[in-house]
């Protein structure tokens, strides 16, 4: 079964005087890529937390928010701080619009202020109860993103699959049409070396054993065979619960391969047609195996 490695989730859990919000949001990325947004007294918990990530993913890029707010009046030892960088920005988005419509006026900082996030206050100390609450909820999160990857790898599996197929046929295709390209090459070497040698003395056993090596060069045999193997590896490797994505994409490097010396030894036009379909295929997996976990 294929994961997506493309995914979103946010989850929220209260223990008593706080509640903990998680967010965490996830793309393609070749190896585990674990970034993390959390309150300067929540910083000793950026290793637990990537730890956890790595030990249920086995690739993409993490941003993980978390963040601690008070419940009502009660007695937890806050501070307010200002993210000044975020308001700078802010500002500075509020003054290129006002250039580009003409607009006149100054900015109240009211407006400011009431962003999200411009002042906020955070937690001078956690105790052990806040930092099982907040890995607790991490983990609920993360748990309903890898439910998310594994709802869209459904797609991607069926769609990469179709694809497969479609190499499958067209290898198949290819099977019944090898002798005949073989002796199709023979017979127009021999009819060269006729015209060529037309009048003169020849041997014909010595034209034989030449004609028949030049036209094994094009037995593409050898080559179907592999092909049809790395085929059924592929299925194998999907159809295992544990990620392959790197796999897939080393295997899929194979049947290109494979692909690619048909191509160039074949003489038939029906096959050079079926290695350009393939290669159509092949394009297509590609590019969904970029985001498979």
């Amino acid at each position: 079964m294929l994961k997506s490695m493309t995914g979103f989730a946010r989850c929220e859990n209260q223990n008593g005087d706080f509640t903990c919000r998680a967010e965490i949001r996830s793309v393609n990325n070749r190896f585990v890529d674990v970034n993390t947004r959390l309150p300067r007294t929540l910083a000793a918990l950026e290793l637990p937390l990537k730890k956890l990530i790595k030990s249920r993913c086995a690739r993409g890029s993490f941003d993980v928010s978390v963040t601690l707010e008070r419940n009502g009046e009660a007695g937890m030892d806050f501070e307010v701080k200002p993210n000044l960088a975020l308001a700078e920005q802010y500002l500075d988005a509020f003054n290129q619009i006002r250039e580009h419509l003409g607009l006149s006026g100054e900015i109240d900082i009211n407006a400011v202020l009431a962003l999200r996030d411009v002042v906020k206050p955070e937690l001078r100390e956690v105790d052990s109860s806040c930092e099982e609450v907040i890995l607790s909820t991490v983990e609920q999160t993360l748990t309903e993103l890898i439910h998310m990857r594994e709802a869209e790898g459904v797609n991607l599996e069926k769609d990469i699959l179709q694809q497969i197929d479609g190499i499958t046929k067209l290898t198949e295709s290819i099977k019944p049409r090898k002798s005949l390209a073989v002796r199709e090459y023979q017979n127009k070497l021999k009819e060269k070396i006729r015209l060529l040698t037309e009048g003169a003395e020849t041997d014909e056993t010595r034209i034989a054993q030449e004609t028949a090596l030049l036209a094994d060069r094009c037995d593409v045999s050898e080559e179907v065979i592999r092909l049809e193997s790395h085929l059924e590896q592929f299925h194998k490797l999907v159809a295992d619960n544990e990620p392959q994505g790197r796999k897939l994409e080393f295997l899929t490097q194979e049947i290109n391969r494979e692909t690619n010396t048909i191509g160039s030894k074949t003489i038939d036009l029906e096959v050079s047609r079926s290695v350009i379909e393939i290669k159509s295929h092949l394009e297509k997996i590609r590019e969904q195996l970029a985001n498979v976990e």
